[in-house]
């Protein structure tokens, strides 16, 4: 890639075919689109998810507190030590599942097994977050290593619904911002006004049925009706998305890059770039991003850390199952460390890009909530969730601390009710939550 040669983005869009590899993003404003012009500062939640197992010997800190020691794994967070905290034996109670499901209830808490032989789910918190949080361009955005539902998306709507997740870096951006072009935004607003004519129909369908319905059967009408009526308020958000017209930043900054295929660290460097623009931008205020998936897919990584660990190569399902029940400083214990460090580097990496970024007050991470966790220690075992949360100093957090609970009895939900109701959100619940973290709180 030559830095000297930026493709614009028109270009990039309309004349490249799809084999031509993901675009590199530099960003290159100092501001969000607040602080140019002195409006107050939103909230924003993005939550990304480790997939399997972690290496709990180096994850967990040995001591708790604000002088705590940190942990090996951590180490790359070290110059930002004061800007997260870590959470130790959050787990889900009453919703606690096992196997390589986890992604399905991470952000829900809902035992996704109630039913026999079905998944059932209920709304995640990044869309309760969501609800409150517009009006923007995109309500959220779904990210992850491969396109689709299931355990490729961590969100789920209103009625426990997969929302599908995208992996494809060019998708993101073409997604995030209002059309330019005028053809483009002619069909964008016919997009918009298709999409509340059949809206209008499901509702007058809905409604020449609903008196017969029993109680139950009416809860979850409700739930449908209070669906449709959400994605009409979006759509008149989308409107006036459309009015105010596309932000302005650097486009020439797009670029490509030769390569076919992004290693892990490459792809999750590019989307972390994207978030921060989407941020910046005001496109979007709520992003969910699974890391990878409990079983997949093989990335060079895997191998090239087993070459360097002695271990034997393994693809990513055997590295969480072997590395996570693996001996203190074995070699496939080894593996999954660097996995985990991997990780920490690059959040470390979107934290700093977020505090370069002036907002109206502070910086753009003062205002952004930032949830790195997963739902396992090793394989299958669903006990103490490995959590960081950081950010969020303007929302009154206070970091700079491990906090470790009882074991086996503080609710992850917990941490999420603490979430919502300091980005501003009318909870005063979530799930199986007993009340918000109050250690968390300056």
């Amino acid at each position: 890639m030559n830095p000297k040669n930026p493709v614009n983005r028109r270009t990039f869009l309309r004349g490249l075919g799809a084999s031509i590899a993901v675009p590199y993003l530099e960003i290159m404003g100092r501001s969000t689109v607040f602080a140019q012009t002195g409006q107050r500062e939103p909230r924003r939640l993005a939550c990304f998810y480790i997939p399997g197992a972690i290496d709990r010997h180096g994850w967990f800190p040995r001591d708790t507190g604000r002088n705590y020691t940190l942990a090996p794994t951590h180490q790359p967070l070290a110059r930002h030590r004061d800007d997260f905290t870590v959470l130790t034996n959050l787990l889900h109670i009453q919703g606690r599942i096992s196997g390589h499901v986890h992604p399905y209830n991470w952000l829900t808490g809902h035992n996704i097994n109630l039913t026999p032989g079905t998944i059932t789910n209920t709304v995640s918190m990044d869309q309760v977050a969501a609800r409150h949080l517009g009006p923007t361009w995109l309500p959220s955005l779904q990210l992850s290593f491969g396109d689709g539902v299931g355990t490729a998306t961590l969100s789920r709507n209103a009625l426990g619904v997969d929302i599908p997740a995208t992996s494809n870096h060019r998708n993101v951006f073409e997604r995030l911002f209002p059309p330019a072009d005028r053809d483009q935004l002619r069909a964008a607003q016919g997009r918009i006004e298709l999409n509340r004519s059949i809206l209008d129909a499901a509702g007058e369908s809905v409604r020449d049925f609903q008196r017969p319905l029993g109680a139950a059967d009416r809860r979850r009408l409700d739930q449908y009706l209070e669906s449709i009526r959400e994605v009409e308020r979006r759509l008149t958000d989308s409107e006036r998305i459309l009015e105010r017209g596309r932000p302005r930043f650097n486009e020439a900054a797009v670029r490509v890059q030769p390569e076919a295929r992004n290693s892990m660290r490459e792809h999750i460097e590019l989307m972390f770039d994207l978030i921060v623009l989407a941020f910046q931008t005001d496109m979007t205020r709520v992003v969910t991003h699974s890391l990878g998936g409990e079983g997949g897919p093989n990335y060079d990584e895997y191998r090239d850390w087993a070459m360097r660990a002695g271990a034997p190569v393994r693809g990513a399902h055997d590295v969480h199952h072997k590395g996570g029940q693996a001996a203190a400083d074995s070699p496939d214990a080894r593996v999954i460390h660097s996995r985990d460090v991997m990780f920490c580097e690059l959040f470390a990496r979107m934290i700093q890009k977020l505090k370069d970024i002036r907002a109206t007050e502070g910086t753009l991470f003062d205002h952004a909530v930032l949830l790195l966790g997963g739902a396992q220690i090793s394989s299958h075992s669903g006990r103490s969730f490995p959590t960081l949360l950081a950010g969020g100093r303007h929302l009154g957090f206070r970091h700079g601390q491990h906090l470790r609970f009882q074991g086996e009895r503080k609710p992850m939900s917990d941490l999420y009710l603490t979430i919502l109701q300091q980005l501003g959100c009318p909870v005063t619940s979530f799930k199986e939550s007993t009340g918000p973290i109050r250690e968390l709180l300056a």
